[in-house]
C-alpha cells in the first residue's frame, strides 16, 4: 500500500494535490491509548496532527494542508461499547458510520436518527466535527443535536470529557479553563479537528415508528415560488420526514425533470395542511421511492462534454436570502458564468437546519450545487472563484458551505477556537485558522 493511498482515501473534497513528503506517519489507533502514543511521537518531533475519518468532507480539512504532520484515523476505531434502550443512547468509538450503528441497533427496533448523504461513509466522529446532517436534520437536527457527550484527547495527550455542560478531566487545571470559557458540545462541533481527537461518542438513539405517510411532488414556476414556500413550512413547523428539491438540472441531465421541484414526504394526517401551502401530487410509494433515487444519482452524472466538479459544495438560504431566492440564485448563477463556469445542477434539503458560528440555528435550504469545469482553467483561478462566493454569499446573506461550516471565512466560530486552542494547544490542523490558509487550498486545487 502507498502512502498516498492512505492519506487520501476517501478525500471527497477538490482539494487533493498533497505534498506527500510532508505527511510522517498514519496512525490507525484502536484505543484511546494507542491515541496518546501517536500524540507523543508527533509532539516528540514538533508535528502537526491531522484527524480523519472516512473523508468524505469538503471543506478539505482532513488533508491537513502542507505542513509537516501525521495523519490519525479513527478507521480501525469502530467499536459500539454500550447501547441503553431505557435511556436511549448508545456509547460508540469515532469511526462507526451511521449504518453501522443502526445495522446493530435493528434488533431492537432503535436508530440514530442522523442520515447525511455519505452515511455509509461518514464517520460519526468526522460528522460531529463538521456537525453534519442529512435531508432530515429539519426533523431531527445536526450531529450536534444528537450528541450527548464526547470524549477526546488534546494535543498533549490529556484526556477530556465534553458535554453540553461543560469539561470533565482528571487535569483539574484544564478542566477549570475550560469550564470558565464554557467549552460545551457545541464549540467540537464544526471545529474541524482543530482541537483534538475524539475518541468516543454517546450518542441518542430512539425508536423505529410505524408511521402512514404520504409523498410526492410539488412543481413551482420559479426560484422566488419555492423559496416563499420553504419559508411558509418553517413557520409552520410543518412536520416534514423528507423534504428534497431539484432546484436546477443541466439539460445533458435533465430529462423529464421540471425544476425547480420539491420531493416531500409527511405524516398522513399532515396531508390536508401541506396543501394549504403547496400543491403537492401524490406518488405511489414506488414512484416516490424512484424519486428519491432520481434526486440521490442527479449529481453522480457527468454532462455530454467536460466534467462537472463540487465548486463550492453549500449554500444556506435562510431568512431574507430565502425569501428572495430569485435574486440570491440569479446572483450566484452570474458569478459562475462570469468567470466560464457553467450551472450544472442545484439540489438540497429544504427545508433543513444547520447553526451558524455563534451557535444560534439557521432553518432554510441547504442548496448543493455542482458546475461544468472549463479545461483551461487552472487550480489557482478556479480557487479565485471560490473566494468570490464566499464574498457573494456574505453579501447576500447566505451561510457559505452551512453542514462544513467554511471556518476559513466565519470569524465567530474562528476566534473562538483560537482562544480554546490557547488553552488546550494548538497542535491540531493549524492550517486551517492560519491567515495564509487560502493560499494553502489555493495549491491544493
Amino acid at each position: 500500500m502507498k502512502l498516498r493511498d492512505v492519506a487520501i482515501g476517501a478525500n471527497a473534497s477538490m482539494y487533493y494535490r498533497l505534498d506527500f513528503k510532508k505527511i510522517k506517519g498514519v496512525f490507525y489507533p484502536k484505543t484511546e491509548r494507542d491515541v496518546i502514543l501517536a500524540l507523543q511521537f508527533a509532539n516528540e518531533n514538533d508535528y502537526e496532527v491531522t484527524p480523519k475519518g472516512g473523508g468524505s468532507g469538503l471543506s478539505g480539512a482532513c488533508t491537513g494542508g502542507n505542513q509537516e504532520r501525521i495523519m490519525l484515523s479513527s478507521l480501525q476505531m469502530k467499536e459500539l461499547l454500550t447501547i441503553s434502550k431505557d435511556q436511549g443512547y448508545v456509547d460508540v468509538q469515532p469511526g462507526a458510520t451511521p449504518d453501522e450503528i443502526n445495522e446493530l441497533l435493528e434488533p431492537i427496533a432503535m436508530k440514530l436518527w442522523v442520515a447525511p448523504s455519505s452515511r455509509d461513509i461518514a464517520t460519526v466522529g468526522g460528522i460531529l466535527s463538521t456537525d453534519g446532517g442529512g435531508n432530515d436534520t429539519w426533523v431531527n437536527g445536526t450531529m450536534r443535536d444528537n450528541t450527548y457527550r464526547v470524549r477526546m484527547v488534546l494535543s498533549d495527550g490529556t484526556p477530556i470529557t465534553v458535554d453540553q455542560n461543560g469539561v470533565k478531566s482528571e487535569n483539574k487545571h484544564v478542566a477549570e479553563r475550560l469550564n470558565d470559557m464554557k467549552f460545551s458540545i457545541h464549540d467540537v462541533a464544526s471545529s474541524h479537528g482543530t482541537l483534538g481527537f475524539i475518541t468516543e461518542l454517546r450518542l441518542d438513539i430512539r425508536p423505529i415508528e410505524d408511521e402512514e405517510t404520504v409523498g410526492g411532488i410539488v412543481e413551482y414556476e420559479n426560484y422566488q415560488e419555492m423559496g416563499i414556500a420553504i419559508a411558509e413550512m418553517i413557520e409552520r413547523k410543518s412536520p416534514i420526514r423528507y423534504g428534497e428539491t431539484i432546484v436546477m438540472a443541466h439539460d445533458d441531465v435533465r430529462g423529464d425533470l421540471n425544476p425547480p421541484l420539491h420531493i416531500l414526504e409527511v405524516p398522513k394526517p399532515y396531508e390536508e395542511e401541506l396543501n394549504e401551502i403547496v400543491n403537492l401530487t401524490k406518488l405511489e410509494p414506488t414512484e416516490l421511492e424512484n424519486m428519491k433515487e432520481v434526486r440521490i444519482k442527479l449529481p453522480k452524472r457527468n454532462p455530454k462534454e467536460g466534467i462537472q466538479m463540487a465548486l463550492f459544495e453549500g449554500y444556506g438560504l435562510h431568512d431574507d436570502s430565502l425569501r428572495r431566492m430569485q435574486h440570491s440564485i440569479s446572483e450566484i448563477d452570474s458569478l459562475l458564468m462570469d468567470n466560464g463556469l457553467t450551472p450544472f445542477a442545484k439540489y438540497g434539503h429544504a427545508p433543513s437546519k444547520w447553526y451558524l458560528g455563534n451557535n444560534t440555528a439557521a432553518y432554510g435550504i441547504i442548496m448543493h450545487s455542482r458546475e461544468i469545469r472549463p479545461s483551461e482553467k487552472t487550480g489557482e483561478q478556479i480557487y479565485e472563484v471560490v473566494m468570490q462566493i464566499v464574498n457573494k454569499c456574505q453579501e447576500l446573506g447566505i451561510t457559505p458551505k452551512p453542514e462544513h461550516k467554511w471556518p476559513f471565512s466565519d470569524e465567530t466560530k474562528k476566534k473562538r477556537l483560537q482562544d480554546l486552542r490557547d488553552v488546550i494547544g494548538a497542535g491540531f490542523n493549524s492550517f486551517i485558522l492560519d491567515p495564509e490558509c487560502n493560499e494553502v487550498l489555493q495549491t491544493m486545487v
